[in-house]
Order: C-alpha cells, then structure tokens, then sequence
C-alpha cells in the first residue's frame, strides 16, 4: 500500500483531530459500492473498546510494536499500563497526531523497514492486517515476524470472518473474487475526503481456518480467543 493511497484518511484525521464535527470518509469499493466512515471512531477510548480489543490489549507484554497504529488509541492504554510500546503507521498525518497525544515512540514507517530490535508482542488491531493485501502477502508478514519477535514472542490480529457473514452486497462481492480467481477475502478501495481520492488499496480479511492454516504451514501455533457478532475475531498466533 502506498502512503498516498491514506492521504484522504490522514486529513480527514487531522481535521477532526482540529476540531472540525462529522468529519466522514467515504470508501469507494471497486465494484462501484460506497459507504460512509465516521473519523470519531479512530479517536474512541478504552470505554468504547470492544471485548476483542479489551482482551487482546491484556494479552500484550513486554515490549511491544503496535502496526498501523492510527492515532494511537491502543498505543496510548498500552503505555499507561507501563509497557514499552512502539507505534508504527504510514499515514505521516496519524503519526503527527499521535504525538501530539503524548505516544513516546511512534515512527512513520512500513513494518519492513524497522530498525527497532526485537519484540516480545507484535500488536495489528483495527484489522490492521488487512496491509498484507493477499494470503501470500500474510505468509511473508508471517515469515518476516520471525526475524521481529524475541523467544516465546507473540503475534496478537485481529480479522473479520467474511464467509461466515450473509449479507447479500457482501455475498455478491466474494463470488465476484472467486470468479476472478481471488481469495474471497481480498478487498480492493478507494479513501475519498473532500474532492480528494486516494490510490487503490488492496486489503485482506483472513478467515480463522485459513489463518490457522498458513501459521501452521509456517511453524506457528494459532487460537482463536474470541468472535464477536458481526463477524470480527481475535487470534494469537505463537512461535
């Protein structure tokens, strides 16, 4: 994914961050499909956490790398839980905000660029997964977090389980992957804010199956700790 691609997120971010009220983004599908994003979201705090993010922020130790961070809202509960987080995202715009919230060590970085040493949490919230963009896109991230990740290190996602979803817009849209070939999972869209419209994103939601299968096809153990109603789950994924 190209940094350009978030530019309209990352305004939009700094709008709202700004002061500016019902700042939305509006994702264009590349089926011709849009909907609208609210900008608060990206800014809720711990009250507003879901139990999948409640858990999986328990879950974390040591020292951590917190991918796709955002504007930092479990960077931020991290540290006051005392943790050595890094904040990584490549939204230049998200990063600024983040330390102006107070995060202590955020870069504007791809993951496969790191110079931060080794950690013992690698933390993708959000869905934040979805940067990998296929199921061999997550096998390289996978095989790459091996060279991240200290003895007994663990990889804390979480993801939304697409086949198991029936609506009929959503149904629609992974038969038109398979036809093409794609994993049904694989997403491709547009951000648009004001008159301004990012570079094409592709992006993957992992069903929990496969996801097991490809970290044991590359020698990590996988659980599934929770699911939630609309489909999104949690994984910790171990070396």
């Amino acid at each position: 994914m190209t940094k350009k691609a978030f530019e309209p997120f990352g305004i939009a971010l700094e709008d709202f961050y700004n002061g500016k009220k019902g700042v939305e983004v509006t994702l264009c599908r590349d089926d011709g499909i849009e909907w609208k994003v609210p900008i608060e979201y990206f800014f809720r705090g711990p009250e507003n956490f879901s139990n999948i993010e409640k858990q999986a922020l328990q879950l974390c130790k040591g020292r951590v790398l917190d991918i796709g961070a955002g504007v930092g809202p479990h960077t931020l509960e991290l540290q006051k839980l005392g943790l050595e987080v890094y904040a990584i995202d490549i939204s230049s715009h998200a990063c600024q905000i983040m330390k102006k919230r107070g995060i202590k060590n955020v870069q504007c970085i791809d993951c496969y660029n790191l110079k931060m040493g080794s950690f013992d949490t690698i933390l993708l919230l959000g869905r934040s997964i979805g940067f990998v963009e296929n199921l061999n896109g997550m096998k390289k991230f996978l095989f790459y977090c091996k060279t991240l990740l200290n003895p007994e290190g663990i990889i804390i996602l979480d993801s939304i389980d697409f086949p198991s979803i029936k609506e009929q817009i959503l149904l629609k849209y992974q038969e038109r992957n398979r036809k093409l070939g794609k994993y049904s999972g694989v997403m491709v869209y547009q951000i648009k804010y004001k008159n301004i419209l990012g570079d094409k994103i592709q992006n993957l939601q992992i069903d929990p199956d496969t996801l097991k299968e490809i970290t044991q096809e590359l020698g990590f153990s996988c659980k599934i700790l929770g699911k939630e109603e609309d489909g999104m789950y949690l994984a910790k994924i171990s070396t």
